[in-house]
């Protein structure tokens, strides 16, 4: 390796990081056309598919408008080449419904891994996997007395 020379892998780390962060996190929507592809897939967590910049930008508002104040947190990437998976944890204000749970008022946590792959500069799949039945538990425990969510 060279100094100063970027890799693959540098490219690919820069854009995971740049999809949380100035995407998802400064809702800078606008910002879908620099990260994704044209023809990009993503498979969302709740069982959602997107395709390219504006279908993702559909799926974020949807996702947002039912987590009020969503926050991603990256705990982990990992990185090989033009692929990537990463570890993260979201947070949000349940406000809307999802996965037919009525909207609670409540803060909710979910941790989920999301596997990337990228070409050209951008990211062209994403597919996010998370623990649908305790995101569903944690949903419709909020409201029950005597039980708590993590």
């Amino acid at each position: 390796m060279y100094p100063g020379r970027k890799t693959a892998a540098d490219t690919t780390r820069k854009l995971v990081r740049r999809f949380y962060d100035q995407f998802w996190n400064s809702r800078n929507y606008g910002a879908a056309e620099r990260i994704v592809g044209p023809h990009a897939i993503i498979r969302g967590t709740l069982g959602t598919t997107a395709d390219g910049p504006r279908g993702l930008e559909r799926y974020a508002e949807q996702f947002s408008g039912a987590f009020r104040d969503l926050r991603m947190e990256i705990q982990e990437v990992i990185v090989d080449r033009d692929r990537a998976a990463a570890r993260i944890a979201w947070t949000g204000t349940h406000v809307g419904e999802v996965l037919g749970c009525p909207p609670s008022g409540q803060q909710v946590r979910h941790e989920c891994v999301a596997l990337f792959r990228t070409a050209h500069g951008r990211i062209v799949e994403v597919t996010v996997h998370g623990d649908l039945h305790a995101l569903r538990e944690q949903l419709t425990a909020i409201g029950e007395p005597g039980r708590r969510h993590h």
